[in-house]
């Protein structure tokens, strides 16, 4: 009996140590102000499939949830603790189960978050193909910049705008603020 006490007891402990913390949604008519060991998340969603939630492992493990989605846009604007993260997984809402992401697949599902700054990661893509699914993160920056001066004028003016997704370096937001200072 006490065998069984203690499995019990080390199951719920994994249990609860793995449980991602769950983000806050910035809103419009919101001010957000993150200390020094947070940054500002930018990421859009384009999928013909309901996803309940991403998991991030990193630093902190954390889960961008379905109830963050703007209801007028695709694109969750939150914070979370800078360093840098893998997307594990990502929950499918309607059938309950995970599509297990993070580096191991040979796919680069790092983000690097960076304290101050806004840090887009991209359009995240999940679209069902037969019984499978193939999910991608896309660059749309362009797409990412116009949403953030339409929407978030007053975080465009107080934290300068990155790229997030671990790789290739992409200048493009360096390169419009620049010729934004040259006008």
């Amino acid at each position: 009996m006490k065998r069984i006490i203690a499995i019990y007891a080390i199951l719920l402990t994994l249990l609860v140590t793995g449980c991602a913390t769950k983000l806050e949604q910035f809103k419009d008519n919101s001010t957000l102000n993150p200390d020094d060991r947070k940054g500002v998340v930018v990421i859009a969603y384009e999928s013909d499939t309901a996803i309940h939630s991403l998991i991030f492992s990193g630093p902190a493990k954390v889960a961008i949830e379905h109830t963050l989605y703007d209801q007028k846009h695709n694109y969750v604007v939150t914070t979370m603790p800078a360093g840098t993260y893998d997307i594990i997984r990502a929950k499918i809402y309607n059938r309950y189960n995970y599509i297990e992401l993070g580096s191991d697949d040979g796919g680069n599902w790092k983000v690097n978050i960076e304290p101050n700054k806004i840090n887009y990661i991209g359009h995240f893509n999940l679209d069902r193909i037969g019984a499978g699914f193939k999910v991608q993160t896309k660059n749309e920056s362009t797409l990412a910049l116009s949403f953030l001066k339409e929407n978030y004028p007053s975080l465009m003016n107080r934290y300068p705008l990155v790229y997030a997704k671990d790789g290739t370096r992409d200048d493009f937001f360096s390169y419009i603020k620049t010729l934004e200072g040259e006008e």
